[in-house]
């Protein structure tokens, strides 16, 4: 079985907060097909931490079952003091993308606009379970990941002042 794996992440900019960043992905995928299957997903691991201007960590880190056809849309925080999207938050997340998702797909929506409407989707539940009184986590962004097989994908995720490149692919 394939996975999607980010394969490198490279520190452009760090966010405006002080000190080092501390970053973690919510990672959500949709298969097009019946019965329009989806899964979010929060990957955390220990070498994601502390983000200096101009680091890198080439170390894989598999963050998805990899579908051919399904759309995969990341969202890369940074975190505070504790993550925000754990336990609990984590399965209302994904019960809302899942119908998000299947709305989408039953109504005939093309890929790109139906991983539109997930990226609309999270920003909002990030606007309730990442700010006061909930959580203080930030959103750097939220973007849709094209991944093939043998093919590695590079893209900027950019906000809250941070910039970060990450290489994705399928392995």
């Amino acid at each position: 079985m394939a996975s999607l794996v980010v394969d490198r992440v490279h520190c452009v900019q760090e966010s405006d907060e002080v000190g080092s960043d501390d970053i973690y992905m919510v990672v959500f995928r949709g298969n097009t097909t019946l019965p329009f299957n989806s899964n979010l997903g929060v990957q955390a691991p220990a070498f994601w931490r502390d983000f200096d201007e101009g680091e890198t960590s080439n170390t894989d880190r598999v963050i998805a079952t990899f579908v051919p056809g399904a759309v995969y849309v990341v969202m890369l925080v940074e975190e505070d003091n504790t993550r925000d999207i754990a336990g609990d938050v984590i399965d209302f997340w994904r019960s809302q993308t899942d119908l998000t998702w299947k709305a989408q797909m039953i109504a005939g929506a093309k890929p790109a606009d139906a991983a539109q409407a997930i990226k609309t989707t999270m920003s909002g539940l990030a606007s309730v379970f990442m700010e006061f009184p909930k959580g203080n986590d930030d959103v750097i962004e939220v973007g849709r990941i094209i991944a093939a097989p043998g093919v590695p994908t590079t893209r900027h995720f950019k906000g809250d002042g941070a910039d970060y490149e990450i290489t994705f692919k399928v392995v």
